[in-house]
Order: C-alpha cells, then structure tokens, then sequence
C-alpha cells in the first residue's frame, strides 16, 4: 500500500524534502512508517528532537496525525494504516493571546 507523509520544518529540512510517498505491506501500523522513515533518513530521529532548531531537545518534539486526527506516539504500533493514508509529523503550534 501506498502512504504519504508530511513533515514540516525543521524535520522536512533534516529529510531533505516536505513529502515522502511510502510502499508499505497491507498490514503496516504507524510505527512500521517510522521506522521505515528512519531506516531511509539516517537523521530522521535527531530531526524529530528538533535538530535545525536553535537549541535541540532530548526528546521528541512532533505532533502525530493520521488523514488529521492526532495520534499518540505511545498508539504508532497500534494504529493501523489503508492505502492512501497520509501521515503529518509537524511541530506543535502555540501562541495567542
């Protein structure tokens, strides 16, 4: 199956590109997605602790999203995936008043 995913800056910049289109087996979960995304983008867990950002975390930074329902990072190998889907790793946003 095919599954497309997103990411925004700076992850997209640590990828080397905003979308990347997955070939993946009929029964693939969110976690098997990131793992391929690792296996392909050395740097793609620096990325997600912020690597490019002015001052990287030791964590995780990104929001999950499923066709945009968010997804825990703890439910990735739960959370099965149909063909077509399109996974959105981007950062949380904030601000306002």
């Amino acid at each position: 199956m095919k599954v497309t995913v997103k990411m925004g800056a700076p992850l997209s910049q640590v990828v080397g590109q905003p979308r990347v289109s997955l070939s993946l087996p009929p029964e693939a979960t969110l976690a098997d997605v990131l793992d391929e995304m690792q296996e392909r983008y050395p740097e793609f867990q620096e990325g997600l602790k912020g690597k490019g950002l002015r001052k990287p975390f030791d964590r995780v930074l990104y929001s999950l999203f499923v066709n945009s329902r968010p997804v825990a990072w703890a439910d990735a190998p739960d959370n099965r995936l149909q063909d077509g889907d399109r996974v959105h790793i981007f950062l949380p946003v904030a601000g306002g008043e």
